[in-house]
């Protein structure tokens, strides 16, 4: 009878030393878990933060291409409104001139 005590308290031994392996095997994968977990979510912020860069620089330089097509039309528009006064300010002085000839 001792010797099936002996036997009961050994494997009782054994399954309280296989419980804590588990437990610690477990914490272990737990660690590894939230390791991965947490490289997994610096990825993402920093192809998050790429990506934005990316976008706000294109939009950055699309921004830029429609001012500069912008500041070069008006630069035109302003030469033509700039020949045209020219023009009219000859024209009233050759008038101006004519009516003072008694034109």
């Amino acid at each position: 009878m001792e010797d099936v005590i002996k036997q009961i308290v050994e494997a009782e031994k054994k399954a309280e030393e296989r419980i804590e392996r588990a437990k610690g095997d477990a914490k272990e994968i737990i660690l590894k878990a939230r390791e991965e977990a947490k490289l997994i979510e610096e990825n993402i912020l920093k192809e998050a933060e790429e990506r934005a860069s990316y976008l706000i620089e294109k939009a950055r330089r699309e921004g830029e291409d429609e001012a500069r097509k912008i500041i070069t039309t008006g630069e035109g528009e302003v030469e033509k409104l700039r020949s045209r006064a020219m023009s009219n300010f000859e024209t009233a002085i050759s008038e101006g001139i004519e009516l003072i000839r008694g034109g």
